[in-house]
């Protein structure tokens, strides 16, 4: 019993930074603040996680899996390799503008934070294998012609990150306006467009 209270606590530790991540960002959300929010000791935050970074990188894997696993049923739920990539298209830009305040690659700049870029490619390999496997999918089905799906998925996410990077002047970050997120999401769409139109039979 006291394991599952300890499991319920570190859960809404994270859910309370999530929230205040999201609204105010992670850089100007205290521990105080989570603590505060929560009713308790800042040293019982302490107690879960040794600091605000840690609990940082924590949120950030929470909100990664929730992305896939929102990629994942609409990629489950498409009819076509067509209507499964504008689908991720749309929920990458949903995540995107929702969590622009948790700060991602504030985190992957920092240095001090050992294994956050492996967790950024480890991230990326698993959208590139979702993406193959559409590709696979549409193969199978006769919708698309492609020999090496898993060679086109790389390109096809090279290709978004590259759009993303154009705006940013070439390095990714985490502050875009409406109005870039708009021409990013317009662009994606129809790169996603041109790729699907050059892979058809």
């Amino acid at each position: 019993m006291h394991t599952e209270n300890r499991d319920e606590m570190r859960e809404r530790i994270i859910e309370a930074a999530l929230k205040r991540f999201t609204h105010y960002s992670a850089s100007k959300t205290t521990m105080n603040e989570i603590a505060d929010d929560l009713h308790c000791s800042k040293a019982s935050l302490y107690y879960y996680f040794p600091d605000k970074n840690a609990l940082h990188i924590t949120v950030l894997e929470k909100a990664g899996e929730a992305y896939f696993r929102e990629l994942e049923k609409e990629a489950a739920r498409s009819a076509t390799a067509y209507d499964a990539l504008m689908g991720m298209i749309g929920i990458r830009h949903a995540f995107a503008k929702r969590f622009c305040r948790l700060e991602l690659f504030k985190v992957l700049r920092d240095k001090q934070l050992l294994n956050t870029g492996e967790a950024f490619r480890l991230a990326r390999e698993r959208e590139t294998s979702l993406v193959a496997d559409i590709i696979r999918s549409g193969v199978e089905k006769g919708e698309l012609v492609a020999e090496d799906p898993a060679k086109v998925a790389v390109l096809y996410i090279q290709a978004m990150i590259g759009l993303r990077l154009s705006l940013s002047g070439n390095e990714l970050n985490d502050d875009m306006s409406e109005e870039e997120f708009e021409t990013v999401r317009q662009w994606q769409v129809q790169l996603a467009g041109i790729f699907i139109k050059g892979l058809k039979k």
